[in-house]
């Protein structure tokens, strides 16, 4: 309640200040389809608005941005997620008398970000509402984010904002104190972070630690199934760096938890650019919050379907990108985990027009049944994009 008051309070008091906003946005229309080895195509069909609001910012001005996003579901929005999980796992639901259906709401109107800035000195910014927190370097996970969730197969794209309380320092090459407050129903459920970060010279890297304080909750009760809350304190590094023009990059935190056990989650990779244009990637990831082997419990998969939570003890990824003529990007990733299963995930970005975009994605799943990437699914994106 806290969260929606705030965000509330903060829109009616930036929209009775606009003084001729700045007005944009785009019209997105997705089109996604699923096949597996059990089942017959499943579609999903959806349009989204974006309105982006702008103003002020100018010397002595307090600066207003904000977007509402409307989405719609065109196709059915309740499904029977049965096939994208191991039998195994259907089978033990099938037991406890459950069945892992999902429900997306046909409509939603919501409020993606909305904020006020505020830079009190030119080194010092107070950003109030809701916004994005996102930090940390890697592609596929980032440890160091708990306001925020990847998709991996798309994990660049757009997140919903959070509402927070931000101030920021910053000063020199990458230097950056920054302080969150996330409010939640009282201080002790609200969420608390803080990162310091610089560019160390004589080592030719930046460097960043972190330290969060929230409320997780991303897990469930392991023998009822339930969500469970609980809080979760973590500490945090973040290097970053180019020596001899290899890209390199490691982001990892330990977590102590108030009711699971204590783990690490770590991501480090490797990027490099060929004379001919050809983008080179590779990055591994290692979580010890799950299981180390599978077959993997349901409450873990149960946790992916609903929190995005990564099943397994990690991946391996490897990745290229190339600009196949002016105006098409196209893309390849592979990923691999430890239980012998793979996920391929083809991907072209084709700029149609000075104001549009097209996107064409998936994924396939290969490799042993019940792995973190169980076997046997087929998905296919289409994401038209029109700008104004």
């Amino acid at each position: 309640m806290t969260t929606r008051f705030l965000t509330l309070l903060l829109l009616l008091i930036a929209v009775s200040a606009l003084a001729q906003p700045d007005i944009s946005g785009y019209y997105e229309h997705t089109f996604q389809l699923d096949y597996t080895d059990q089942t017959d195509e499943n579609i999903l069909d959806a349009s989204k608005l974006r309105v982006d609001l702008q103003s002020g910012g100018a010397d002595g001005e307090l600066e207003f941005r904000g977007n509402v996003n409307i989405v719609y579901y065109h196709s059915d929005i309740s499904f029977d997620a049965s096939p994208y999980l191991p039998a195994e796992i259907v089978a033990a639901l099938n037991r406890f008398g459950a069945t892992p259906d999902i429900d997306i709401e046909r409509q939603r109107i919501y409020l993606d970000n909305a904020f006020l800035s505020w830079q009190m000195h030119k080194n010092l910014r107070l950003r109030v509402g809701k916004q994005q927190l996102a930090w940390g370097t890697g592609y596929s996970f980032n440890p160091t984010d708990l306001f925020h969730a990847k998709t991996l197969i798309d994990p660049t794209y757009e997140k919903e904002g959070v509402t927070a309380f931000r101030m920021d320092y910053r000063w020199g090459i990458g230097g950056q104190l920054a302080g969150i407050m996330a409010p939640d129903n009282d201080f002790a459920s609200s969420g608390y972070a803080i990162r310091a970060a610089s560019y160390f010279d004589a080592i030719g890297y930046d460097v960043a630690v972190t330290a969060h304080s929230v409320t997780d909750t991303t897990s469930l009760d392991p023998r009822t199934f339930l969500p469970r809350s609980q809080r979760r304190q973590a500490v945090g590094l973040e290097f970053a760096g180019s020596p001899f023009g290899l890209g390199f990059w490691m982001e990892g935190n330990y977590n102590w938890m108030e009711v699971e056990d204590d783990f690490i989650r770590v991501v480090t990779g490797l990027d490099y650019t060929l004379e001919n244009g050809l983008y080179l990637m590779a990055e591994a990831f290692y979580n010890q919050r799950a299981e180390e082997d599978a077959p993997y419990p349901i409450h873990d998969w149960l946790a992916n379907l609903a929190y995005g939570e990564p099943i397994g003890p990690g991946w391996i990824m490897v990745g290229t990108r190339y600009d196949l003529t002016t105006l098409i990007v196209g893309s390849l990733y592979g990923f691999a985990a430890p239980d012998g299963s793979y996920l391929i995930n083809p991907r072209l970005d084709i700029s149609i027009a000075q104001n549009a975009d097209l996107v064409i994605f998936g994924a396939v799943t290969l490799g042993e049944d019940g792995g973190t990437f169980s076997s046997g699914l087929y998905s296919g994106f289409l994401r038209g994009t029109v700008y104004f």
